[in-house]
């Protein structure tokens, strides 16, 4: 047992080590990766526990920072080894799948916040003009990505003239929504390798919590939800910003809890697995219905469209 504890860990090291530099070689063509890489360390520690995880995650650290440094081995710490050590840890003590996730989440985005203000003092610069200046960089670096997309495809003149303008506004929304985003794809993340774990499992361990179809958001979230959507609306300025960040993290809530919905539905009816994979796919990508999931998952605070219909005498 020990010896199979050992081999998986330097398997699970050297996996991770692998999958984050193939995501480094190639960028945003390896984006997918980003699901995979914290996944290795996690399965380790679910199969053997929290401290197997952390070693792993520290084999990978060193690999990373042997062969790329110290600001890699810093991404791959706060990105990848705080998720792959830390669910791990919460999953196995009892913790409910959605709490551990909240709580993963909120320790990604405490470490790189202080991670930012140690720099921003190292430097002799304000925090806020260094995370101003990462955040322009990022944003520059999408929107060449993008152009060049289109640059690319024989598109018209007038539609080129639309494309400018759609990826202008993109550029003014990520300038202005881009903290909430940040929490929004670390948190999604962390739900993918809670996915990930789960199919893996097959009776190893157990991932507490409520199944999924049965998932719901705290009740509280929607009246948040809806003071925001006020303030982004009727409101200019900060309070249109911070409101604007609340709904870009609280709608892909909604959405979750919309698909849990739509998931309960597909079981109940006893749909194949085929079907309810094509299912979700379009609901996810297909306009406007992601919209509509999201309302769904809103309104499933007063309609209860889970609850099993009385049959009629």
């Amino acid at each position: 047992m020990m010896m199979q504890q050992r081999l998986y860990v330097v398997l699970g090291a050297f996996t991770g080590y692998l999958l984050f530099g193939t995501f480094a070689a190639m960028g945003f063509v390896a984006v997918a990766v980003n699901l995979f890489t914290s996944l290795p360390a996690a399965f380790v520690g679910m199969r053997f526990g929290a401290v197997s995880g952390g070693v792993t995650v520290v084999l990978t650290a060193l690999l990373i920072l042997l062969t790329n440094g110290q600001v890699p081995v810093l991404m791959y710490l706060i990105q990848f080894g705080i998720p792959g050590a830390a669910l791990p840890w919460l999953l196995n003590r009892g913790i409910a799948w959605d709490k551990a996730t909240v709580a993963v989440l909120w320790a990604m985005v405490t470490v790189s916040i202080c991670g930012l203000f140690v720099a921003s003092v190292v430097a002799g610069q304000s925090p806020f003009t260094m995370a101003g200046d990462l955040i322009g960089k990022e944003i520059v670096q999408t929107t060449a990505v993008m152009q060049e997309m289109f640059a690319v495809s024989d598109l018209p003149v007038d539609q080129r003239k639309e494309v400018t303008l759609a990826l202008e506004n993109m550029a003014d929304f990520l300038q202005m929504a881009y903290p909430g985003i940040a929490i929004t794809v670390g948190g999604l993340m962390t739900l993918s390798l809670v996915f990930l774990l789960s199919v893996l499992a097959r009776g190893r361990y157990v991932i507490p919590g409520r199944a999924f179809p049965e998932w719901k958001a705290p009740e509280f979230l929607v009246w948040i939800l809806i003071v925001a959507g006020f303030v982004a609306v009727f409101l200019d300025g900060l309070p249109e910003v911070f409101a604007l960040n609340l709904l870009v993290i609280l709608l892909p809530v909604y959405f979750l809890q919309g698909l849990a919905v739509i998931d309960c539905f597909f079981r109940r009816k006893a749909f194949s697995p085929l079907f309810r994979a094509v299912g979700y796919l379009l609901v996810t990508l297909v306009n406007p219905l992601p919209l509509v999931v999201t309302g769904l998952g809103v309104f499933d605070l007063w309609a209860d469209f889970r609850k099993p219909k009385e049959p009629e005498s």
